[in-house]
């Protein structure tokens, strides 16, 4: 008996597939899964590239149970059987589980336990389980929403940088610190990076680094917006965590943005300590793809053996981080 865990997103995806001991037996990372953000082709060609690296090992094993995390499930009717077929038409397998990404995020920080997860990477998205209930906050994509993801804190300095540039707001550091981060001579320069085809949301998102380091040198547009992206992440959770009614929640993350950015994670818990009694926040223990493994497991057992956790941890320390 084989398991198949599939973490997509917005920049990449995994892909790791493990025997009923804990054992890894593959894994495979390639480019991004929105299939409403990439495209059917690109969608494709990425998760077979990811399927690709243990694919023989795969394809004769007939006892196999995967479930599948993946971008844009649950934005657009009937996503879970649309996305199901499309895999099993093009790839020859058919899923077990199809889940937003953020869901497998939830298993591999609460080990599918009670408690609420967030995905704040190049996009921002919230989900969370009591029982039988489940809610999921914000993820309304990069036109509309994902606030305080990487892409919104990008998208929220070009349009400070352009206003510097015309003179609407005072120049500081921060167009300095893109201009150079960037490579860019002029105003031309800059309009032809944020026009130019490309993965826009990839693109983007790269530029929230680039707005750390100039908070970091003392720059105050740059903190505000750092600022206002925790809060954002921060409210999202808070939404879930009342609609839920939970009781001393576990509250986990993953992504860049609150994993690599203290700006964005400081505001965050503090938010979240002053509106919530007792929460426990921390970062996930596990890569996302090990908590599509674990929904994959339990599709066949009752709980989750802590000899079996002790692998997936393993693996995560040894492979993946």
């Amino acid at each position: 008996m084989l398991f198949l865990g599939v973490d997509g997103g917005g920049t990449k995806t995994k892909a790791v597939l493990l025997d009923e001991t804990g054992k890894l037996l593959g894994m495979g990372i390639s480019g991004p899964t929105n299939l409403l953000e990439n495209g059917k082709d690109h969608f494709l060609k990425n998760l077979k590239e990811c399927l690709d690296e243990f694919s023989e090992l795969m394809y004769k094993e007939k006892n196999i149970y995967s479930c599948f995390g993946l971008p844009a499930i649950g934005e657009f009717r009937n996503s879970e059987e649309i996305v199901s077929n499309l895999i099993e038409r093009n790839l020859g397998i058919k899923p077990n589980l199809v889940v937003n990404d953020v869901v497998v995020g939830w298993a591999a920080g609460t080990l599918g336990k009670d408690g609420v997860h967030i995905v704040a990477g190049t996009g921002a998205i919230v989900y969370g389980k009591k029982s039988n209930r489940t809610i999921r906050v914000t993820g309304w994509g990069s036109l509309i929403g994902d606030e305080g993801s990487a892409y919104h804190i990008g998208l929220e300095t070009l349009r400070e940088v352009s206003k510097q540039l015309d003179g609407r707001r005072r120049n500081t550091i921060l167009k300095e610190i893109i201009f150079k981060g960037l490579k860019l001579k002029d105003n031309y320069d800059f309009l032809e990076f944020i026009y130019s085809s490309g993965d826009r949301r990839k693109k983007i998102a790269s530029i929230a680094p680039l707005t750390y380091n100039a908070a970091l040198q003392g720059d105050p547009i740059s903190l505000k917006i750092l600022k206002k992206a925790g809060f954002e992440l921060g409210l999202a959770v808070y939404t879930a965590v009342k609609q839920l009614e939970l009781v001393n929640p576990l509250i986990t993350f993953n992504g860049g943005v609150l994993e690599k950015n203290k700006f964005v994670k400081e505001t965050f818990e503090n938010y979240l300590k002053k509106k919530i009694k007792n929460p426990t926040i921390k970062a996930v223990e596990l890569d996302p793809s090990l908590g599509a493994v674990i929904l994959a497991y339990l599709l066949v057992n009752k709980k989750l053996p802590e000899d079996f956790i002790l692998k997936l941890k393993e693996i995560n320390s040894k492979f993946i981080n």
